[in-house]
């Protein structure tokens, strides 16, 4: 026992008063493990210098990353100044090529949710770009990876760059990728507004496209993100308070016969008039809804008037999305949970509203993009309908 008690306070001993000394050893190794804070030289810094002169490449504004003053510190002898405003500069160009310059709340009706820069994965890449003196391929690694910010870029680059019109609309395209999320999803839907069309993605390519029509440009449809959880056949449509207002409400109060004849029910509920119209084929949201929750009340459904698709420029809606062939994208989507298009059109036929869930919830983006890469290289640019590429392109200024 007496050994065994002298052994026990000898430990404890060591314990007490090795303790801090062990902590610090065990500290200090680790540190030396850690990758050490790499310092800016002059070299590294001018590299830096001419990255930003040049950042006009990317619809960017040079006089935005303080090249003045990153030229004063380079050309002064002062290591700290350097040192801060090497970094400083490299922070807001990262922080621009990763979220984009325009802040989230000047963006307009833009309701995605914007990529977060970690302050540490700054730090790393300062590291990276000093140890390699080479900043451009780091500061590339921050901006879109995507063919489409590539295939823009080059088209700033060329003949189209000198165009105003068609810089505008690069400019302004190139901020809206930064806006956009960089990892997207393997899989997803992509609305956009001035092409009015939707495209399916799968690992990077399209599997099939669709024709829109979306919100007149006073009732502009929004770029918003959210999920589609399941395809609805044969919708009820609960008629929002504004279209009750500007003509289903004198609809109803004027002509009631008339307005069952379409399909029409309607209450009075706190002194409004709440008025939902049956499913069938001439029910306005057609046989067809995506089932994508967002608090917008904005959504991808089918429509009784398929020969507005016909026309070149489709700002027809109150500001939700009408699809064309709505049942071809419901077959792909549903295929995984075992819908093929025979039991589509059965459920169609029944005039009975019936939801089916995806097997998987799809992203959905709805954006605003007015050059569009081709597959033979060129940039299709398109009109402004929303008249929203001149105040990105002027904050971008």
């Amino acid at each position: 026992m007496a050994s065994t008690a002298r052994t026990t306070s000898c430990l404890y001993g060591i314990t007490a008063v090795g303790m801090l000394w062990l902590v610090a050893m065990l500290a200090a190794a680790a540190v030396a493990q850690e990758p050490q804070p790499q310092h800016w030289d002059r070299a590294t810094a001018s590299s830096l210098l001419s990255y930003i002169e040049q950042i006009g490449g990317q619809g960017l504004n040079p006089a935005d990353y303080e090249p003045s003053q990153l030229r004063q510190a380079i050309d002064s002898a002062d290591a700290a100044t350097l040192e801060q405003q090497a970094t400083e500069s490299f922070g807001l160009v990262a922080e621009d090529l990763a979220t984009g310059h325009v802040q989230p709340g000047q963006r307009g009706r833009y309701y995605i949710a914007p990529d977060s820069l970690d302050p540490n994965r700054v730090s790393r890449m300062i590291n990276m770009a000093i140890t390699a003196h080479q900043v451009s391929w780091v500061l590339d690694s921050f901006a879109p990876q995507n063919p489409e910010y590539a295939a823009l870029r080059k088209a700033l680059a060329g003949p189209d760059g000198a165009d105003a019109a068609k810089r505008s609309k690069l400019t302004a395209t190139l901020e809206r990728w930064r806006w956009f999320p960089h990892n997207p999803g393997g899989r997803y839907l992509i609305v956009n507004i001035p092409e009015y069309s939707l495209r399916l993605i799968d690992a990077g390519k399209e599997i099939e496209s669709h024709k829109v029509i979306v919100g007149k440009p006073n009732l502009p449809t929004p770029q918003f993100s959210t999920e589609v959880t399941g395809v609805i056949f044969n919708p009820p449509w609960n008629v929002p308070q504004s279209i009750i207002r500007e003509s289903v409400g004198a609809l109803v109060r004027g002509n009631p016969a008339g307005a069952r004849s379409h399909g029409y029910a309607w209450t009075s509920v706190a002194g409004h008039l709440e008025v939902t119209q049956a499913p069938a084929p001439g029910n306005s949201l057609g046989q067809m809804k995506l089932d994508m929750p967002n608090p917008l009340r904005v959504y991808l459904h089918d429509t009784p008037g398929k020969a507005l698709f016909d026309e070149p420029d489709r700002t027809f809606s109150h500001g939700c999305m009408r699809l064309q062939d709505p049942f071809d994208l419901a077959e792909t989507l549903l295929a995984n949970a075992g819908w093929d298009r025979r039991r589509i059109d059965a459920a169609v036929a029944s005039r009975t509203t019936r939801r089916v869930a995806l097997s998987t919830p799809l992203p959905v983006y709805v954006v605003y993009m007015t050059a569009v890469p081709q597959a033979d290289g060129s940039v299709l640019y398109l009109k402004d309908p929303y008249t929203q590429d001149a105040p990105v392109a002027a904050q971008l200024n």
